[in-house]
């Protein structure tokens, strides 16, 4: 368990029932949530330069071939980025569930108390619906919806397009 010095703490106003050592689980996940908030993004940019150099090398601007090997190393950093974001995701997930674990024993344990146990319930609850940073899913992704939102915008352009030919 982290020990939080006072003035590093994040107040969610949990302090008078619950002590600092109860707490440390929920200050482990907030300090994630909010410093992969900022990192997260970075993980796909490799993606956006990946994408602008498969397009460069598009047959609209020139005749370039596609090797083996090119098309290969492509591969291989597109792979690197999604396996960093999907590892960074297993990881925060590995130390939520620990957390909810932690506080749910300390919840049993202060069974006998039910201002504290009604607060480890809504820490446990803050906890597991926390959706922020690396616990955001792949679909809040800023870049995945990024990527997704025009995409499909441009799916139901073309098929408008395609009904109104028909027509």
């Amino acid at each position: 368990v982290t020990k939080w010095e006072p003035e590093l703490e994040v107040d969610g106003g949990r302090i008078p029932p619950l002590t600092r050592e109860d707490l440390a689980r929920y200050y482990d996940i907030e300090f994630v949530a909010e410093r992969t908030e900022t990192v997260a993004p970075l993980i796909w940019y490799p993606l956006i330069v990946l994408a602008l150099m498969v397009l460069a090398r598009s047959a609209y601007f020139d005749n370039w071939s596609w090797p083996v090997s090119l098309v290969l190393i492509f591969t291989i950093n597109a792979l690197w980025a999604f396996g960093a974001s999907i590892f960074l995701r297993r990881a925060a997930e590995q130390l939520r569930r620990a957390a909810v674990r932690s506080l749910e024993f300390s919840r049993v344990k202060n069974y006998g108390s039910p201002e504290r146990r009604q607060m480890f319930e809504e820490v446990i609850a803050e906890i597991r619906g926390l959706k922020r940073g690396a616990f955001a899913p792949l679909s809040e992704q800023p870049f995945v919806r990024a990527v997704i939102l025009p995409s499909g915008g441009l799916g139901v352009l073309a098929v408008a397009q395609r009904l109104l030919n028909v027509f």
